[in-house]
């Protein structure tokens, strides 16, 4: 959750091409002790804790003196090892390190217009890098059962990113559920997250109470009221999608909701990177990412940092989204009272089921259900898997989904159920989706 400032990049995720030869370049003594100098000088200017500064202040310090680093020749190596130094000794991931030409330019860009007073901008080849991006956003779609869906990597800069954001809010606008998923989102803008939080919570909600490093001044943040913003209806269920990987910007957008119960969280606790803070050019390519402000969320009264969300359904986060689809396939077919709604949401559940908690298609199930029905119909088991032969010869595949039911996937409105049983069945039946009556498939002994 980062004041004023786009996106913040580990060193673990900034391999582009472009910057191969400068993570490689070697580095001098010399040069390290300059890195470590002005870290260490920004840490003690503006870190939240001041306390913590102090202990990792000494740390480097004696590490450098006994020649702690004088193995590391290359800068990639040298930051990987001085970032988790840092971290360990301030007990906080956020302080990251980041190596990025055009992130510099912007840091700087941005420093100089708030020592000036000025409005923020954003430079040409910052610019370039958030459009080639798509401003982080990765998917946006409508899943069955009118599930809107949102994906997206980080809280870009507000203003460049507002129209982008804009549009993915209105085409999930009218979804009858809401998926968002942060599950390998690291944070971002505040700014951002304030817009994006508005379109779930009622104007003028308050979101946190800051703490300062800088006088020790306390400010609140409010949801914010804009024209743009369709709100996502109340009665809407959303579902926010989360990792050991969600971070910063991305946790305190998970929390809030969580906390004015707006939003069920899914997944795993997340990184515990709940305080606020600003990006710090260290030289012409580094950065340093420093948490100036202690966050505490409204309703609990309490802070994320070093803690992270946890979750309402905890579930491993490959599994989130089938679990929220379930979840929201549920309360949606017990809300409605539209037989054809009801339909399509329960139609859902067996697959989603077999997809959390695979049920193996057996050597019992296989020999239950293979062998010649009426109308010169079969069950064959071929390529290890089972195929529908219908009555004009044509072959049909079949996706086992557990407790006997088999999806044909050649027509998804069409499942095969057999009884429960470890003897050749004497019959199956066929089911729509729409309900309509199933029919029976009598067995013949050939």
């Amino acid at each position: 959750m980062k004041m004023k400032i786009a996106l913040v990049l580990s060193l673990a995720i900034l391999t582009c091409g472009t910057l191969t030869a400068q993570k490689n370049a070697s580095i001098s003594n010399k040069e390290k002790i300059e890195i470590i100098d002005k870290t260490v000088d920004l840490i003690q200017q503006n870190y939240i804790f001041p306390d913590r500064a102090q202990q990792i202040e000494k740390y480097v310090h004696e590490k450098l003196k006994s020649g702690g680093y004088d193995s590391l020749s290359r800068i990639i190596n040298f930051l990987e090892v001085f970032e988790r130094d840092i971290q360990q000794r301030g007990n906080d991931t956020h302080l990251g390190m980041g190596l990025s030409p055009e992130r510099v330019k912007q840091i700087v860009s941005d420093n100089e217009n708030e020592k000036n007073g000025k409005k923020e901008e954003i430079t040409p080849e910052w610019l370039e890098r958030l459009h080639f991006e798509n401003f982080r956003i990765r998917k946006v779609e409508r899943l069955d059962g009118n599930i809107g869906y949102l994906n997206f990597l980080n809280f870009p800069p507000l203003e460049p990113a507002k129209p982008t954001l804009v549009g993915a809010m209105n085409f999930i606008r009218f979804s009858s559920a809401v998926i968002i998923d942060l599950r390998n989102n690291g944070g971002g803008n505040s700014e951002t997250m304030n817009f994006l939080l508005s379109y779930f919570l009622q104007d003028s909600t308050q979101i946190s109470e800051m703490r300062f490093r800088k006088e020790n001044r306390i400010e609140k943040n409010f949801t914010v009221k804009d024209d743009v913003i369709n709100k996502i209806q109340t009665q809407t269920p959303v579902y926010i999608l989360v990792s050991n990987k969600t971070a910063s910007a991305a946790e305190g957008f998970a929390y809030t909701l969580q906390q004015y119960k707006r939003a069920v969280i899914v997944g795993e606790q997340t990184k515990g990177e709940g305080n606020p803070g600003q990006l710090f050019a260290i030289n012409d390519i580094l950065y340093i990412m420093i948490p100036t402000i202690e966050s505490i969320n409204p309703v609990s009264k309490k802070s994320i940092d070093g803690v992270g969300v946890t979750p309402d359904i905890q579930v491993a986060s490959s599994k989130a989204l089938p679990m929220a689809k379930l979840e929201i396939c549920k309360t949606l077919s017990s809300r409605t009272n539209v037989k054809e709604l009801k339909l399509i949401y329960e139609w859902q559940i067996p697959y989603l089921q077999n997809e959390l908690s695979p049920e193996p298609l057996t050597e019992n199930i296989i020999n239950a259900l293979i062998g010649n029905y009426e109308d010169g119909r079969k069950v064959l088991y071929e390529n290890s898997g089972i195929v529908y032969v219908n009555s004009q010869g044509g072959k049909e595949k079949l996706e086992y989904m557990g407790k006997g039911i088999f999806q044909n996937t050649e027509k998804s409105f069409l499942r095969l159920t057999m009884p429960t049983t470890s003897k050749p069945v004497s019959y199956f039946e066929w089911i729509w989706d729409d309900g309509g009556k199933p029919q029976k498939v009598n067995r013949v002994n050939k």
